[in-house]
């Protein structure tokens, strides 16, 4: 094989790689149950970290945590959207 075949190759190799590895972050991120962090959750709901922070230590309703480690938390996107749609029910309920 020469050297120009060699390069070609890995170049390919790289090329497959990389398609791959785009396909699985795209997979991932239109995952419904994928787990946003605490920071990632506040932006998703447009509120800042520390009012993201004081709803979770709040008694209000909040969606379920996640210990992902010692010191991480998140929140699956599912939960959120539960979470939303809960908050949503009772500012209506309260309305009427």
């Amino acid at each position: 094989m020469s050297i120009r075949e060699a390069e070609r190759r890995a170049r390919q190799r790289r090329e497959a790689d990389r398609r791959r590895w785009q396909g699985a972050q795209k997979a991932a991120r239109d995952h419904r149950d994928r787990v946003l962090s605490i920071r990632e959750w506040a932006a998703v709901n447009g509120f800042s970290l520390a009012t993201a922070r004081r709803i979770l230590k709040g008694d209000g309703p909040k969606p379920p945590v996640l210990q992902l480690s010692s010191r991480r938390l998140g929140i699956r996107e599912s939960d959120n959207a539960a979470w939303q749609a809960s908050c949503t029910q009772s500012a209506e309920s309260n309305e009427a």
